[in-house]
């Protein structure tokens, strides 16, 4: 079962519905769907009051995969177009010897934007695990990837972009620990 959040502060919802579908069972190709959170066939939706510690509740809109497809590859857009996320959702997973039958997005990006509808971050998923994080600036370039230690949830490393081009690498050996060693020079 794979929940996916849209706050509702965002734009109001459009009637956007992608169906783009390649699904044929028992192929040994993968298979692909494009889908929209706005098709009330493939997606269950409610609106919840979520409240963070020290923050004002707020409503948010949840949306529900009603009947995920095993083993198939999907692109899943928000009500305004925007792709949100993309990967293959299997009904189970084994990491490690240890057998995951939940049903996920185990390997996976997620797409996040800002209030104005430009890309904010993209987050890798692997095994099930972060793997890392890149963040974009208003003009689409990447400023920062921050690189997660699949087992601890810890930053490893932090590559910083400046105007698209690696300024320097942050290498960390603890928690607030970290040595630098700078990038590339600008030509």
């Amino acid at each position: 079962m794979s929940i996916f959040v849209l706050s509702c502060d965002s734009k109001e919802p459009q009637n956007i519905i992608i169906s783009k579908v390649h699904y044929k069972p028992n192929s040994k190709i993968i298979d692909t769907l494009w889908i929209s959170q706005n098709d009330s066939t493939v997606f269950k939706r409610e609106e919840v009051l979520t409240r963070n510690h020290h923050q004002t509740p707020k409503f948010e809109t949840r949306y529900e995969l009603k009947d995920p497809k095993n083993g198939v590859y999907y692109f899943i857009h928000n009500n305004s177009g925007q792709l949100i996320l993309e990967g293959q959702y299997d009904s189970e997973f084994t990491y490690e010897d240890h057998i995951n039958k939940n049903g996920n997005f185990y390997n996976s990006k997620t797409y996040r934007y800002k209030k104005n509808g430009d890309l904010e971050t993209i987050h890798y998923m692997e095994d099930g695990r972060n793997l890392k994080t890149e963040h974009f600036d208003r003009k689409k370039k990447l400023t920062k990837i921050r690189y997660i230690d699949k087992k601890s949830e810890s930053t490893t490393k932090i590559e910083i972009y400046d105007d698209g081009i690696l300024d320097e690498t942050r290498v960390y050996t603890s928690f607030d620990n970290y040595y630098t060693v700078k990038g590339a020079t600008k030509p």
